[in-house]
């Protein structure tokens, strides 16, 4: 159940059995059905998810009635509203289960604890938002400097297997284009191959 997680962490920092033992004392799993939130606009974001199982999105609707997907997430993966989990402001984003899965919470009281039972874990964090930062940056820089096609690619590339698993309009939604262009981009890869 914790093994994912585990994973993750020791890849980064030195976790002995006992730390290991008091972490997963303290967190909680939880399953969740598609299409169910883990976070809704208007709520306080209390915890962070570690997806053990399935895959998620973050996402806002604009005053359209548009969905705009900032985010889309899978196993050994995290997922939040990570604005108000840290500000503690109101949330402003959807997170979602598109596939049923399964997540790791940390709520914000408990990780308190854990920083100080278990100090490397502030290590550990510290890396998954500096990661986010960089990963965010990147993200906005060849949206706005590359062709919506290259962008496309580009995703496919560095995430194979979400073809299969997420659909059409949601990939579109996140690479901020319509479904009706990716379609027209998909054919025209199709017909270069």
């Amino acid at each position: 159940m914790f093994d994912q997680l585990l994973k993750s962490l020791r890849e980064h920092i030195v976790l002995s059995d006992e730390q290991a033992e008091f972490l997963t004392s303290r967190l909680e799993v939880r399953k969740v059905r598609r299409k169910q939130w883990l976070v809704t606009p208007g709520e306080f974001c209390r915890a962070e998810h570690f997806i053990n199982k399935g895959c998620f999105r973050a996402y806002c609707i604009d005053e359209q009635g548009h969905e705009h997907i900032t985010k889309l997430s899978k196993e050994g993966w995290w997922i939040t509203d990570t604005q108000s989990f840290l500000s503690g402001e109101v949330a402003r984003l959807y997170v979602e289960a598109i596939e049923d899965g399964e997540v790791i919470v940390f709520r914000k009281q408990v990780l308190e604890e854990l920083y100080e039972h278990i100090p490397q874990l502030n290590k550990y964090f510290r890396l998954l938002y500096q990661l986010a930062l960089v990963n965010n940056q990147r993200r906005i820089f060849e949206t706005i400097s590359n062709t919506a096609e290259e962008h496309y690619l580009r995703f496919i590339e560095q995430n194979p297997d979400w073809e299969q698993r997420v659909p059409q309009y949601m990939i579109a939604s996140y690479l901020g284009i319509t479904p009706e262009f990716l379609s027209k981009i998909r054919k025209r890869i199709m017909q270069k191959s």
